[in-house]
């Protein structure tokens, strides 16, 4: 079989495909004689010369031109129109909003431009049904983080949208008019396409040598990349003041402190190619499109970013350094109800770190619990770690409840943020202050540790109905014991991951992909569209549609 649609919808073309539509107009004689070929495409089943794949969106496509009488879009009988070659170019430049050309046919599109018409009408008109839902809706389920059509998610038509660019509306003001009106997303789109146009998306992976084994051929390979990459050229070399000078500001597009130094982090970055950035910044702009709308007020942590936005109207009013969970104890992405401050709050230490962490400080020093502050119980009593041989207790018999009092040494620090949820995490002060002075900051048991949480608290009062004059938090931590308070009105908390953002200058800000979570997106997505290949999922989630329509 050399035809495209496997003869997709039999059934449906022989019934109503005389049918004209109430939206049909007169059509120019070009424009008749371009109908009647589509039209008898259609009828032989003759929709694409070159048979590789489905298009995704050919239930659509057949019924739009049934609807519309055939009338031809994108083509004329010399090529492509004005609204043909302007959807192409959008296609062609597609990485300019996180998709990818390959998501259109952009291969057999190139092909058939040149060589069949009639190929290239149907092909742009599925370009365009996709990729204006990929940028309102997205284009991956986040469930099974699996390539899909999101048609059914749209809240307008697509066949309305289309027949405004037949009334000659511009193919990428409407496109563009679907996207999220966050302004993150917004910023970063824009700055993905400045991205794009100054730095080549190079694929070359490098291997940076540890600095503390071989501290030259580490800035060697430093340098190396960097070339790779565009951050400098050939003419600077690497006694040169301005490879340092690049390699501060490769850091800071990178999320990481600019000395220069190359240490893991920065290592892990030049490793990456140019193109890795690019889809970080591509399922970042994915994400954005899953969101809903947000409240008026709410806290906002984005945990690769270690940073803590509260926003109110629609502003951002404080930004505020954030501590979040290790590898092995990562902070979970969710939200929630704020609720309740605390001040001098208690910790009572989870199960999971008291049966390992504390029970292991214990076992070698028998005056750990005195030194940390600790204090025991067991059945609602507290008992003396002392009198307990913790050499016959194991995690698996550790039956005891461990809690540690306020004070300067808690590990919760002087006050605490909570919102309810299964994960029990909240947000809190800390002790350790210092280690907010490192860039990539995960140390945590999964809780968000926040730096100046004072500053957040009183700013959270006194906008809760004005109860709290600014020192009014002070004076409750200085008198000491444990106080609750709880909101007038709570809001929501979002704990996010998002890998790439941009700054005031639009300038897009590559963070560390901590735990890992954008890999598993980024290789059943983007990676599946080489400039030859097409996704299986697209084949499979083609497959499907067309067995519906039967």
């Amino acid at each position: 079989m050399k035809y495209l649609f496997n003869y997709i919808l039999f059934g449906l073309i022989l019934v109503s495909l005389q049918a004209c539509s109430s939206n049909s107009r007169e059509l120019s004689a070009e424009e008749l004689q371009i109908s009647q070929q589509l039209r008898s495409r259609f009828e032989k089943m003759e929709y694409l010369a070159y048979h590789q794949d489905t298009l995704l969106a050919s239930v659509d496509v057949l019924n739009y031109y049934k609807e519309n009488n055939f009338e031809p879009v994108w083509t004329k009988k010399s090529g492509l129109n004005a609204s043909g070659r302007e959807m192409y170019e959008l296609i062609d430049n597609s990485r300019d909003y996180g998709l990818v050309p390959g998501m259109f046919h952009d291969q057999l599109l190139r092909k058939a431009k040149d060589t069949a018409l009639l190929d290239a009408e149907i092909l742009l008109t599925n370009a365009f049904f996709l990729f204006t839902t990929h940028v309102n809706a997205g284009c991956i389920d986040p469930q099974t983080k699996q390539y899909v059509w999101k048609r059914d998610s749209l809240n307008f038509d697509l066949f309305t949208e289309l027949n405004r660019v037949i009334e000659g509306k511009s193919v990428k003001a409407i496109i563009e008019s679907h996207q999220p009106n966050f302004k993150e997303y917004r910023q970063l789109q824009s700055g993905l396409s400045q991205f794009i146009d100054e730095y080549p998306l190079d694929t070359t992976h490098y291997s940076i040598p540890p600095f503390k084994e071989d501290s030259v051929a580490c800035y060697a390979k430093a340098y190396e990349a960097l070339i790779g990459h565009a951050f400098i050229d050939s003419t600077v070399s690497k006694q040169d003041s301005a490879f340092l000078v690049q390699l501060k500001y490769f850091q800071r597009r990178n999320g990481l402190k600019d000395d220069a130094i190359v240490g893991r982090w920065t290592s892990n970055a030049l490793e990456k190619s140019n193109m890795d950035r690019f889809y970080q910044a591509a399922l970042s702009l994915e994400k954005w499109r899953w969101k809903k709308e947000y409240p008026e007020e709410y806290i906002r942590v984005n945990i690769p970013e270690f940073t803590l936005y509260y926003v109110d109207s629609g502003e951002v009013k404080r930004t505020h350094r954030v501590i979040v969970g290790a590898y092995t104890t990562q902070t979970p992405e969710f939200h929630a109800s704020l609720k309740q401050i605390v001040t001098n709050p208690f910790w009572h230490v989870p199960y999971s770190i008291a049966s390992t962490e504390i029970l292991y400080g214990v076992r070698k020093d028998s005056a750990y619990f005195e030194k940390k502050g600790f204090k025991l119980f067991k059945d609602g009593e507290q008992i003396n770690p002392i009198e307990i041989n913790w050499n016959d207790i194991s995690q698996n018999s550790f039956s005891y409840k461990v809690r540690q009092d306020a004070g300067g040494g808690n590990s919760l620090g002087r006050v605490k943020f909570l919102f309810p949820n299964s994960d029990f995490i909240f947000i809190h002060d800390t002790p350790g202050k210092y280690l907010f002075n490192n860039d990539v900051r995960a140390y945590s048991h999964g809780c968000v540790r926040l730096e100046h949480p004072f500053d957040l608290a009183k700013t959270i009062l006194q906008k809760d109905s004005d109860r709290f004059p600014p020192d009014t938090v002070d004076s409750m931590v200085t008198r000491g014991g444990q106080r609750v308070i709880e909101l007038n009105h709570p809001f929501e908390v979002y704990l996010e991951y998002f890998t790439a953002t941009a700054d005031s200058s639009g300038k897009v800000i590559f963070h560390p992909d901590i735990y890992g979570r954008d890999e598993t997106y980024i290789e059943n997505t983007y990676k599946q569209f080489s400039p030859y290949s097409h996704s299986t999922a697209k084949s499979e989630k083609a497959t499907e549609v067309a067995e519906n329509a039967r």
